[in-house]
């Protein structure tokens, strides 16, 4: 899997550009990156300061407007929307602070969605929700729409449907932003497990500088650059 050094993900010379109109807009500027299999990184950087849209390159939800994306080996630069996709559907699992969970659904329904997309069926995957959601503590919330979930057992639910489709690489986007600090806390010491108990490499985008102390690496940017890494 990846490259001979175990390089899982690899930016070179990324930029983003928006062009609005006469005002013209750099958000990325020339970013270089590289991120090892096993690695707990946080990106770290202030509001505007680029870190979501270089999540959005490295997580295939978007590609560069220059530079070359590199995940597992594939150049992602040039994919389109189905292809980036199938990519991120097969080999990413996202966190997001909003929890982007279906209120209509259960708990249970919601882990399952992922598989779905990838052409498996609900009954052939419901065993496996189950299990991820109870080795998560919520064996007792599979059937409970959002609304009767605590900040905490949302997030939760969150972390096991990014699971469900055994993806090397969970991004999580400020993933801590809508719980208090205790529950924060918890959220970050379940994807420390995940990386070290089953070799996920975790990407966790944030700008609170508490988060950092869970990482083995940290890569500061600002303005559009990598300042520290």
């Amino acid at each position: 899997m990846g490259f001979a050094n175990n390089t899982i993900i690899k930016t070179e010379d990324i930029w983003k550009v928006y062009d609005l109109g006469r005002v013209h807009l750099d958000i990325l500027k020339g970013i270089d990156l590289e991120i090892l299999e096993g690695d707990f990184v946080v990106i770290l950087g202030p509001s505007g300061s680029g870190k979501s849209t270089l999540l959005n390159l490295i997580s295939c939800l978007d590609v560069p407007s220059k530079g070359k994306v590199t995940v597992e080996g594939n150049d992602i630069s040039g994919l389109s929307e189905d292809e980036l996709a199938e990519v991120r559907g097969k080999k990413i699992g996202f966190v997001f602070q909003q929890f982007n969970l279906l209120s209509h659904l259960t708990a249970l329904e919601n882990v399952i969605i992922p598989s779905i997309f990838q052409g498996k069926r609900s009954y052939d995957v419901k065993d496996k929700a189950g299990n991820i959601l109870t080795s998560l503590g919520l064996e007792g919330r599979v059937n409970h729409k959002p609304a009767e979930l605590s900040g905490g057992e949302k997030q939760r639910v969150a972390i096991a449907r990014s699971l469900i489709n055994d993806p090397d690489i969970i991004v999580a986007d400020e993933p801590t932003g809508n719980v208090d600090s205790k529950t924060g806390e918890k959220i970050m010491n379940i994807l420390v497990k995940l990386n070290k108990d089953e070799g996920k490499t975790v990407i966790v985008v944030t700008h609170d500088t508490e988060l950092t102390k869970f990482a083995n690496r940290v890569i500061s940017i600002k303005d559009g650059e990598i300042h520290d890494q």
